[in-house]
């Protein structure tokens, strides 16, 4: 019986990450990514897109988490498409983000080097110094500034983003009072 079809349930172990930071898993040779999930857990993810060799999925039950994972402290994370590292201890992000560095240099660049352990924010709340809201409508008609939810351009408003420092959410917010 081939189960390799869309809305298709598989039991599957996190053996890596994306570049966006979905967890990836094999299925008989084949990958399989689950956004929201973390490396060495075990997983049932339903099938939503599948291809011949790849499919992407979502995450239904965590069947054996990972001692990296923490409860989200944001109402919008997996929402909205700037966190996508909230399920995780700071520790594990920084793990991944480098690990990301260190595929892209191997994979892409043919370069074989040990990088050094990345260095974090000493804060990991409210870091970020750049920030582009956009802004429209959302599906009452009202004005709205948040950020786009991930690979659309459907607004998801946001008055109090954790990653961005308090006075960047007071400027969106009085934006948004004054459309």
């Amino acid at each position: 019986m081939d189960v390799w079809k869309k809305n298709a349930t598989l039991t599957l172990e996190i053996t890596g990450y994306t570049v966006e930071g979905m967890g990836v898993a094999r299925w008989e040779g084949r990958v399989v990514f689950v956004p929201g999930t973390i490396l060495g857990e075990r997983w049932e993810v339903q099938l939503l897109k599948v291809k011949t060799n790849v499919a992407w999925g979502r995450a239904v039950r965590l069947l054996a988490p990972s001692p990296e994972r923490v409860e989200l402290d944001c109402p919008l994370a997996g929402r909205c498409g700037g966190c996508q590292y909230r399920h995780m201890t700071y520790e594990e992000e920084l793990r991944a983000k480098r690990q990301r560095v260190q595929d892209a240099l191997t994979r892409v660049g043919g370069v074989s080097l040990e990088l050094p352990q990345v260095l974090g924010a000493e804060d990991p709340l409210r870091y970020r110094n750049k920030v582009q809201f956009p802004v429209g409508r959302d599906k009452n008609g009202a004005p709205c500034i948040g950020f786009y939810a991930g690979r659309t351009h459907r607004i998801v408003p946001c008055p109090d983003c954790r990653l961005q420092p308090g006075v960047l959410n007071d400027i969106g917010n009085a934006l948004c009072s004054f459309f």
